[in-house]
């Protein structure tokens, strides 16, 4: 989530600067409009399609399980000396941030609907048509506006012959040009992404450019363009209009009144700027909606026992499930190789061995726990505290046991243990215990087939963030 608001912020940014730029003060207004609304469609969405353009993960050449030897699987018994107890926050930092982030976008979609329901209400008055305008006279708002083909304006304002067919003709284009659509649109687009600041930038440029619009067409209709500025002046200092619609007035009158009286720059000038916007906006599309080219995490994921040997009551299934729902998640940044995919018995060599020949970032053994004490929960992880990779388990471990707490008990723990798997791989190792199944509650999530693919999911983020802190 972090990555994709810095991506959308940069990028949005990136594309904001060559509008300002490149295209802002040329007059090729229906251009800048599609401009200012595609790059700001594409921005907000491209780091979600990633464009995958090089094939950065090669594929994995996997070696046959055949056991190699007749020999039962050792029993181990999961004891440990504790390393680390985690417990469940009452109240992280992201869940404030995003309870606070739920809070404002409440507020600002009922600002959205409020405004709606007024401007409907607004329609259900009498009305007059003027050509394929809808002319509903109010008091309650000095300005006049419309929404598609509803003219909303100020009766005292009819009785200016002037201003009032300039205003007129002036909203027209407004309607024509379907301007409403964007501003829902982009209003729509505020109440989700209004922590962005270059999004209220974009909406400032899209406003004002449909000013521009509508200026540009009300003049070539045959109105004077000297008397049609005077308005525009006289006007200025009523601002206040109907929410969500398209106004006569704008605040930035100077940036209308010069727009208005600049000559348009020669056709090359134009093109040569329209072909640059174009080429950098590209470049910064591209570099926004790139796959993530950094090298994927490689996790051999085994499904504990199988065969003859169940485990823990039903335990080989259950965890079966889990690793097969988990190896739905693979993709381009964690890859995921499941040691075994159906209920088949496998030695501990047997598992060694293939393990040691993926070049794997993380082997996570997947297990469901048992204790005499059916009041005993929770989630516990196990590594080998005596080679080469036992900081690295034990980090993975406490990232794995905090992730699980959302779905199990308040608390968890990470244990030193010497298991033949985790002593025998050539890689960071987690035995990973997802619960008791001889306590109800956690049992009663384990063989939950909804649950058992929130698990997978919980684990599928875990590994992200082990990923993103290598």
């Amino acid at each position: 989530m972090i990555n994709y608001i810095f991506y959308t912020i940069v990028s949005l940014g990136c594309a904001h600067f060559v509008y300002y730029f490149f295209l802002k003060k040329q007059k090729t207004f229906q251009f800048n409009r599609f401009f200012l609304l595609g790059s700001l469609l594409l921005c907000l969405f491209a780091p979600v399609m990633e464009i995958n353009m090089f094939d950065a993960v090669p594929s994995i050449t996997e070696i046959s399980l055949q056991s190699s030897e007749e020999q039962t699987i050792s029993k181990e018994i999961l004891t440990g000396a504790t390393v680390a107890e985690i417990q469940k926050p009452s109240n992280t930092l992201p869940n404030i941030l995003w309870s606070l982030y739920l809070g404002i976008t409440v507020c600002f979609m009922f600002r959205f609907f409020k405004n709606l329901f007024g401007i409907i209400k607004l329609t259900k008055r009498s009305y007059k048509r003027i050509g394929s305008l809808k002319l509903v006279e109010t008091n309650d708002y000095k300005n006049a506006s419309s929404f598609f083909n509803y003219l909303f304006i100020n009766s005292e304002s009819l009785n200016d012959e002037h201003y009032s067919e300039f205003m007129i003709q002036h909203e027209l284009v407004h309607c024509n040009q379907w301007h409403t659509l964007d501003v829902i649109l982009l209003e729509l687009l505020l109440c989700i992404f209004w922590f962005n600041p270059i999004m209220w930038l974009y909406k400032k440029a899209i406003v004002q450019n449909h000013e521009f619009i509508a200026d540009s067409n009300t003049v070539k209709s045959g109105i004077d363009v000297e008397n049609y500025s005077q308005i525009i002046i006289n006007s200025s200092h009523e601002e206040h209009r109907v929410p969500l619609t398209s106004g006569f007035n704008f605040i930035q009158i100077k940036n209308r009144i010069i727009m208005l009286h600049q000559s348009k720059s020669s056709v090359l000038k134009r093109t040569l700027k329209i072909t640059t916007a174009l080429l950098l906006f590209a470049g910064v599309f591209m570099l926004s909606s790139f796959k993530d080219l950094k090298e994927p995490l490689i996790v051999v994921v085994d499904a504990g026992h199988g065969g003859h040997d169940s485990g823990n009551l039903n335990e080989k299934d259950i965890v079966l499930r889990i690793s097969k729902q988990l190896s739905k998640l693979s993709d381009e940044k964690i890859k995921i190789i499941t040691l075994r995919d159906q209920d088949e018995f496998l030695t501990l060599k047997d598992r060694v061995k293939f393990i040691n020949v993926q070049n794997a970032d993380l082997m996570l053994s997947l297990h469901c726990n048992a204790a005499k004490n059916a009041e005993v929960n929770g989630v516990e992880a196990y590594y080998y505290d005596k080679n080469e990779y036992d900081k690295q388990s034990f980090n993975f471990g406490e990232i794995l046991v905090k992730n699980q707490l959302q779905l199990f008990s308040k608390r968890g723990t990470v244990k030193k243990a010497s298991f033949f798997v985790l002593k025998n791989v050539n890689c960071p190792a987690i035995v990973l215990e997802l619960g008791f199944l001889t306590n109800e509650k956690d049992k009663a999530i384990l063989t939950n087939e909804l649950n058992q693919k929130s698990i997978a999911s919980s684990i599928y983020e875990s590994l992200i963030k082990i990923r993103q802190g290598k």
